[in-house]
């Protein structure tokens, strides 16, 4: 694995986990990095070329000219697929779900297939919504005082603090993960403490993948516009994202392939990344079979 450069209106900073076959992009969702595919990266370059893009304003790539929004990172992700190869198998988790789908969407010629990991996506049921998520996502929302409450409250934490505090929401059983799973969590937490841009990006990105999530039916029609195969997996235990909401997304498209994980938070494939890699591959090879 080398951290490599390429241009995308501006320097993306790229995780090249190499291999050879057919190339696999990564995207992570809101607050992730790169990093966030470092668990499955090694089983999946046994068989493909697999990069993971750090997008506009998050982790190593600061923000770009376009912006920060999910439709322009939406650009960012077709630029690396332009830059690494024809077309890719994309997998995006939570904002990066979005991303991959609107990829799907608009560049149809750059995506053989999608990964869908519990995808932002409309809420099922209001009633239902934790208080934690509803502050956590509400608060960029909030017209001029949402950036500033957020560094206020950042600034009562250590980093350590925050990235406890935020691997608590994001994943149903922290204790259990994997070592360098907190390192990476660490590394990149520290690095927001040092980049201005930090929470502006932040604010930027929730405030564009609102209009998504507000109303279910534009939603199905774009989920409808979706040709290829695509994988839609989501953990029972997500407290951002509901499990509901993907129940009812399979119902809209019942030719894709849908897996709940048990037990599971808002980040299968660092939760448990065995079994998310035993789901990928019994799916790709149904794809090499009905090629054949």
């Amino acid at each position: 694995m080398k951290r490599v450069s390429v241009n995308s209106d501006g320097p993306v900073s790229v995780l090249d986990h190499g291999g050879d076959g057919p190339l696999v992009v990564c995207v992570h969702g809101l607050e992730g990095s790169a990093h966030n595919w470092n668990l499955i990266a090694p089983h999946l370059v046994e068989h493909h070329r697999v990069v993971a893009p750090d997008l506009s304003g998050f982790g190593y790539t600061p923000p770009l000219k376009r912006g920060a929004t999910v439709d322009a990172n939406v650009e960012v992700v077709a630029d690396i697929i332009r830059h690494y190869g024809d077309d890719a198998l994309v997998i995006g988790n939570s904002m990066g779900g979005l991303i991959t789908a609107l990829l799907a969407v608009r560049h149809p010629d750059l995506v053989r297939g999608i990964v869908l990991v519990d995808p932002a996506a409309p809420v099922s049921v209001w009633t239902r919504v934790r208080p934690s998520a509803a502050a956590r996502l509400s608060t960029p929302l909030i017209p001029w005082a949402g950036a500033r409450l957020i560094d206020l409250y950042r600034s009562t934490q250590s980093v350590e603090d925050g990235v406890a505090e935020a691997f608590e929401f994001v994943y149903a059983n922290p204790a259990t993960l994997d070592p360098s799973v907190w390192e990476a969590g660490l590394e990149v937490g520290r690095l927001r403490r040092t980049q201005p841009w930090a929470t502006s990006t932040l604010v930027e990105a929730v405030q564009s993948i609102a209009p998504y999530v507000v109303r279910k039916h534009p939603f199905a029609k774009m989920l409808h516009r979706i040709s290829q195969p695509t994988l839609l997996v989501h953990g029972t235990e997500d407290k951002v994202i509901q499990p509901a909401t993907t129940r009812w997304m399979a119902k809209e498209r019942p030719d894709w392939t849908t897996v709940l994980f048990e037990g599971v938070g808002h980040v299968p494939m660092v939760e448990d990344p065995k079994r998310f890699l035993a789901v990928f591959d019994a799916w790709e090879a149904t794809l090499a079979t009905a090629a054949a």
